[in-house]
C-alpha cells in the first residue's frame, strides 16, 4: 500500500525533516517517491484539499461557508509560507490497516495537542491549542481511497 505524506513548512523550518523520515523508515515504511516544492501553487492546494479532500464542502456543512473560507485561507497561507515535500511511503499489508496504523500510531491526531505521546505530531507539532493555523508538521492520507487519489495527484507517474 502506498500513502501520500507531505512535510509541511513548519517541519522544514524546524529542521526535523530527517527525524520524521527516520521514524517512518524505522517503522517499516519505504520511501518510494519524493520531491521538494519551493512554493506550492493555489491550484495544487485546491486540488488536494477541496477536490480530493472535500475540505470546503465538509467545513461548510459543519460550520458554514464563512468559517470554511477562513480555514481554507489560513491553511493555504500556511502551506505556501515555505517549501513542502510531498512523498510516498509504501508498506505491505491490508490497505486500510496500513493507512490506519500510519495515521493513528505513527503520525498522530490532526491537532498535535490531541495526538498520542510518541507520535510525530505530538513530538514535533505546535501543541498550543490557540495557535492558528494548526501546525502539525505532516499531512497523511486519511484512508486507503484517499491515499490512492492523493498519490495519483502528486505523483501521477507511480
Amino acid at each position: 500500500m502506498r500513502v501520500l505524506l507531505i512535510l509541511k513548512p513548519d517541519c522544514l523550518e524546524n529542521g526535523v525533516e530527517n527525524e520524521v523520515k527516520n521514524i517512518l523508515v524505522s517503522r517499516g515504511y519505504a520511501i518510494v517517491a519524493e520531491r521538494r516544492i519551493e512554493q506550492v501553487s493555489i491550484e495544487e492546494l485546491e486540488a488536494h484539499y477541496n477536490t480530493l479532500g472535500r475540505l470546503r464542502e465538509r467545513l461548510t456543512e459543519a460550520k458554514g461557508a464563512e468559517f470554511a473560507e477562513q480555514v481554507i485561507q489560513s491553511t493555504f497561507d500556511y502551506m505556501r509560507r515555505g517549501p513542502i515535500i510531498p512523498f510516498v511511503v509504501e508498506k505491505d499489508g491490508d490497505d486500510e490497516e496500513v493507512v490506519s496504523t500510519l495515521r493513528n500510531d505513527i503520525i498522530g491526531a490532526t491537532r498535535p495537542w490531541q495526538a498520542k505521546e510518541g507520535t510525530i505530531r505530538a513530538m514535533y507539532g505546535n501543541r498550543d491549542e490557540n495557535h492558528e493555523p494548526i501546525e502539525n508538521v505532516i499531512h497523511c492520507s486519511g484512508n486507503a481511497e484517499e491515499a490512492y487519489a492523493e498519490v495519483g495527484l502528486w505523483f501521477p507517474e507511480l
